[in-house]
């Protein structure tokens, strides 16, 4: 009998999976839709017509502009000629910015067949074995190299990380370098708060600093698997090139993605060594928020850094975001605090390092360096002088933490309100102040 959580752990660890048993099962459904129309629901859409799956349409915001791929329909979200009982959904949204709203959607709505896009992409399509490297996922354009469990599987055997050590192994599956805090967009919805930041902290970090943040990291814990390089904006950074030379020296990760929005000017010294076969220049599209201007600078710098050898991904035209959540303190009590910390995400994947510190996520990055508050058990000084065993048990003890100070201040879940906004959007979003009673407003 076909279990599709078998063919999940069979596409994982890269053995024959059951796909004349994930056929017959893909046909028991009234009505198959791919929910995403981008680079993975392209990729496996293709696939399962390929090994005669038949696909009733396609899902997605782009409806309109889309109209069709692969000669099936694309049709708005949860639109279905079957019952939601009887409609199978492969889930192909693979951008961690709306991916937990979408999933909290397709239940609210009341389908419960889901069918991972990722896994069968995976199973059906992705060529990595224990006789392939990195490089293999770095060409790669229609999977998320981030939260795929394949290559975390083969980059663990690969390095050899123990599983039984004296406490828990320190591999991860992303850690995030910021190198400045500067940017040549001002999107409202940012991430990295950067709109938030005052004049005096817009900055680039020193060079020195970096350089040692990325030896302490890498000679202190066992692996990671994908380094994306962030700002602000990395472009705008003078010593880029000699970052990520400093990283290509080191060992235990798997792939470096050198993020930008593309707009901004390309310096020719800051293209040396972004051709190596471990890193990817992610562009972050956010053309339909932008000037024609900006598109046609956008167009320009994918090009240029493609041309000089560099495995360039340009991400999905991305039509939403979550709204990230303010950083004023709610004071919320202990026990909302601890359960906020166990539904949260951010133990999977958003470790934090920049200008000296090791942080659990982008919120108690946010709220030291905005300057918010200060709660020194939220972070890991990265001290040059600290020894590899000292580290390796200051960040267990800090990942070990049941709740941290910043949760107190972070509305909604992994640092997400899960209400959706134009992705790219330019303008302001208080996150710093308090706002003040709507009476108290009225009065003045």
């Amino acid at each position: 009998m076909f279990k599709l959580a078998r063919f999940y752990d069979d596409a994982i660890t890269g053995t024959t999976a059951d796909i004349a048993g994930l056929v017959d099962y893909l046909k028991t459904f009234d009505a198959l839709y791919i929910w995403g129309a981008g680079y993975l629901g392209d990729a496996v859409g293709a696939k399962l017509l390929e090994i005669g799956v038949p696909v009733t349409a396609y899902w997605d915001t782009r409806h309109e502009s889309l109209a069709s791929l692969h000669e099936i329909p694309v049709l708005p979200t949860f639109t279905s000629r079957a019952s939601p009982e009887r409609t199978g959904v492969v889930f192909c949204i693979s951008s961690s910015f709306v991916m937990e709203h979408c999933l909290s959607e397709l239940k609210r709505h009341g389908f419960a067949h889901r069918i991972q896009g990722d896994m069968l992409y995976a199973g059906l399509i992705c060529p990595l074995d224990d006789q392939s490297t990195f490089k293999t996922c770095r060409d790669a354009n229609a999977c998320d190299v981030y939260t795929c469990r394949k290559n975390e599987y083969f980059h663990k055997r690969w390095l050899g990380v123990p599983e039984n050590e004296p406490g828990p192994s320190l591999y991860f599956k992303n850690i995030t370098f910021v190198i400045n805090q500067i940017c040549t967009l001002k999107c409202k919805y940012c991430y990295s708060y950067t709109n938030a930041y005052p004049d005096e902290s817009r900055k680039n970090f020193p060079l020195a600093q970096i350089l040692s943040d990325i030896d302490k990291t890498f000679d202190a814990i066992d692996g990671v698997k994908i380094v994306p390089l962030i700002g602000g904006e990395t472009f705008l950074h003078p010593d880029l090139s000699l970052i990520v030379k400093k990283f290509l020296e080191k060992s235990n990760f798997g792939i470096l993605n050198v993020t930008t929005n593309g707009i901004v000017k390309i310096h020719d010294r800051q293209l040396e060594g972004l051709a190596d076969s471990r890193i990817q220049v992610v562009f972050s599209n956010y053309k339909a928020s932008l000037s024609a201007k900006e598109g046609d600078l956008f167009d320009r710098n994918v090009e240029r850094v493609r041309a000089n050898g560099a495995q360039v991904i340009v991400m999905n035209e991305t039509p939403q975001w979550t709204v990230p959540t303010t950083l004023w303190d709610r004071n919320y009590p202990l026990e909302t605090m601890k359960q906020k910390r166990r539904d949260c995400l951010n133990p999977l994947i958003c470790k934090y390092v920049k200008n000296g510190k090791f942080y659990p996520c982008t919120v108690a990055d946010s709220i030291y360096n905005i300057g918010v508050a200060d709660y020194p058990q939220d972070y890991v000084t990265l001290d040059a002088d600290r020894s590899r065993e000292a580290l390796r048990g200051e960040i267990r003890t800090l990942l070990a933490r049941s709740y941290f100070d910043s949760c107190r201040h972070c509305d909604g879940v992994c640092g997400t309100t899960g209400v959706t906004a134009l992705a790219g959007e330019q303008g302001h979003y208080e996150v710093v102040k308090l706002p003040m009673p709507t009476r108290l407003r009225a009065a003045q």
